[in-house]
């Protein structure tokens, strides 16, 4: 049954329904001063082609948050079907004190930035805005490297990982084409 409220809406009732949006699985990172920080995140998108801009959404509450802002850059891996342990690793779903950085192969950006080898794509971003909305920072990042890899992303939504799979039982339309974005 289809439940309408109008008014002020709780919280609880926002993410409920925002638990029915499937999207793409990231882990954001960077470095300051040697040491490697990041996290899962699922609120990213591209801003526009040109100048190559996209945005990620970062609690002000987590340990990356303020690094980000003083590092002035970041990298947004996203998460291959396989990935589901390191999605699970930095967003502390296999403990706190883990070394997240175990999970996976890294390197260095030029921008300093830990990148996961075998990501789906990669996205080396310098920080160029920060918009402030209540919980959360909006950080817009000019791409300035990009990795891509012939995969299916790892997907979240219902609050479960999810992959996409030409054997599910849904029937999947394959639509020749590209979006504008």
């Amino acid at each position: 049954m289809e439940h309408v409220k109008q008014g002020p809406v709780a919280s609880t009732d926002y993410l409920t329904a925002m638990a029915q949006q499937v999207t793409s699985v990231c882990v954001v990172t960077t470095s300051l001063e040697g040491k490697r920080y990041g996290l899962t995140a699922t609120a990213f998108a591209s801003v526009c082609v040109e100048p190559p801009r996209l945005l990620v959404c970062v609690s002000k509450t987590g340990s990356s948050h303020n690094v980000i802002v003083k590092a002035g850059n970041f990298c947004v891996n996203l998460l291959g079907g396989a990935q589901g342990e390191i999605a699970k690793a930095f967003a502390g779903l296999l403990g706190k004190n883990l070394d997240k950085f175990a999970h996976g192969r890294w390197y260095e950006a030029a921008t300093g930035a830990p990148i996961l080898r075998g990501a789906a794509a990669t996205f080396e971003c310098t920080l160029v805005q920060t918009i402030d909305q209540f919980s959360h920072s909006i950080f817009i990042g000019e791409v300035v490297g990009v990795s891509h890899n012939a995969q299916d992303p790892l997907l979240y939504g219902a609050h479960q990982f999810r992959t996409l799979s030409d054997d599910s039982s849904v029937a999947v339309a394959k639509v020749a084409g590209t979006l504008d974005i």
